[in-house]
């Protein structure tokens, strides 16, 4: 069991050490794709020392691992005195609070834990939840399909009527040109297929209803202030581009399903369909499809949604996990699903609320306990679907939201080897992940800071010691 984990793991951190050699020096700085989630550059001020992390609470010690075929090398045992000495060299962060867990792969036992089991601001590491429970319920091989159907006679022209469907594809896009993901569907090929079936029907002009109530309730989460309105779009079943009109961050679309409707009539038009009139509708249940087109595999959405950390994507896979579960797709049994689902796994530990998805919610609490056995779940035997989260996690120094981390003085050990889940609002700053140690070891982190005198000091922070875990010789004499 712990030859093919580490087989498969180190097959991933070696996809990402060769993207690094590929990628040439690597600025300083930049942005990030996570709100207010820029990286300090090495040109800005040295970080306080800060407080030091509280004692560690006991560890478990751990078994030994299997043997696995070089050219892996694997420690015996990690020392839980030697991890926390290691860590500790690191300091704290002024003012802030803590939750931090450091866990074997193999055993599943924790080797580090200083705070632990405190319930912190969680920000986006709530995504490593979301995809986790989706996986569990839906599969990796899951698509999502956005649909048209006829809901009108086809033998009255007069009253000839159909419904665009939506089937809560988060990465619908509105043209082919924009997809960034081979087998990303789009309204445009949609729009295509649809015009030859209505066509062949002797049709050429048509009334269009969109049907967005696959997902219930309101659209806009209740815990998030109105200022989010630039860096998230409401939740919709049907949307294309994420209901985003200039990228990640700027206006978004009120109504992203109208919108949806507006661009695919637009569409229709092109290919010589005449649309008299676009109005909400609920799809009749027994109908003729005309058309359709499937997202990309679950696997796939999990992997984009986790490296870009995209709070639009994880809000519609969170409604996702609640029809999975036999409910409505609201938000509130968006929630309760994945508790459920993350309860019946072994990883929901005591403390761990959320109120959303993506982590937007500064009302959700989990602690690093939580978010290391969740992790772990992406590499456990019993539960090979949930890979996609253990996959998904970017690599530092090269891509997605870790693409300019882990620079500083004393973290750049790092870049290349750590790959993890970051997470960022103001005065909420975290990281959960893995990492193979210098002694060949797989170890699982998440480290939460709350409220920080300074955010660059906690960020600073969460580098060093997310490198400490890379560089730890800590194998037991």
């Amino acid at each position: 069991m712990a030859a093919r984990r580490l087989q498969v793991v180190g097959a991933v951190l070696a996809a990402g050490l060769v993207a690094l050699a590929g990628c040439g020096a690597i600025p300083n700085g930049g942005a990030s794709a996570e709100q207010s989630g820029s990286a300090p550059s090495s040109s800005q001020r040295t970080p306080t020392s800060g407080a030091t992390l509280p004692p560690p609470e006991t560890a478990t010690p751990r078994s030994s691992l299997d043997p696995v075929l070089a050219p892996v090398t694997v420690a015996t045992n990690s020392d839980p005195a030697a991890v926390a000495k290691r860590l500790g060299k690191i300091g704290g962060v002024d003012g802030a609070g803590i939750s931090a867990a450091v866990m074997s792969a193999d055993t599943g036992r924790l080797l580090y834990s200083s705070g632990g089991r405190t319930s912190l601001i969680p920000a986006s590491t709530t995504k490593v939840l979301t995809a986790s429970a989706a996986l569990e319920l839906l599969g990796p091989q899951h698509r999502f399909r956005t649909s048209v159907v006829y809901a009108g006679s086809v033998s009255d022209k007069s009253t000839a009527r159909i419904d665009l469907v939506g089937g809560g594809d988060p990465y619908l896009t509105e043209t082919k040109a924009e997809a960034t993901i081979p087998g990303q569907a789009s309204l445009q090929a949609l729009a295509g297929s649809t015009a030859r079936r209505v066509r062949a029907r002797h049709l050429t002009s048509v009334s269009l209803g969109y049907d967005a109530t696959l997902f219930r309730g309101p659209s806009w989460n209740p815990t998030w202030p109105a200022s989010y309105s630039t860096v998230v779009t409401p939740t919709s079943a049907l949307w294309a581009n994420e209901g985003r009109l200039y990228g990640s961050e700027g206006p978004r679309q009120v109504e992203p399903a109208e919108s949806a409707a507006d661009e695919f009539a637009a569409l229709l038009r092109r290919d010589g369909i005449r649309v008299t009139m676009i109005t909400p509708a609920k799809a009749p249940a027994k109908v003729d499809e005309v058309a359709g087109v499937d997202s990309m595999p679950l696997s796939k959405i999990i992997e984009k949604l986790l490296m870009e950390s995209d709070d639009d994507a994880a809000e519609v896979i969170a409604r996702q996990v609640a029809i999975a579960d036999g409910k409505s797709g609201t938000i509130a049994n968006a929630v309760n699903s994945i508790e459920k689902v993350i309860t019946v796994l072994g990883a929901w530990a005591p403390g761990t609320r959320i109120y959303d998805g993506s982590g937007l919610s500064r009302d959700g609490r989990i602690p690093a306990d939580t978010l290391v056995k969740v992790l772990r779940l992406g590499i456990d035997d019993d539960q090979p679907s949930l890979a996609p989260v253990f996959t998904g996690l970017p690599v530092a120094g090269v891509e997605g939201t870790l693409e300019y981390r882990l620079d500083e003085s004393g973290a750049t050990v790092g870049r290349g080897i750590v790959r993890a889940k970051t997470g960022t609002l103001t005065g909420v700053h975290s990281l959960a992940g893995y990492v193979y140690t210098r002694d060949g070891e797989l170890l699982i982190f998440a480290f939460v800071v709350n409220h920080p005198e300074s955010d660059y000091d906690a960020i600073v922070w969460l580098d060093r010691v997310t490198a400490a875990v890379a560089s730890c010789g800590c194998k037991s004499p």
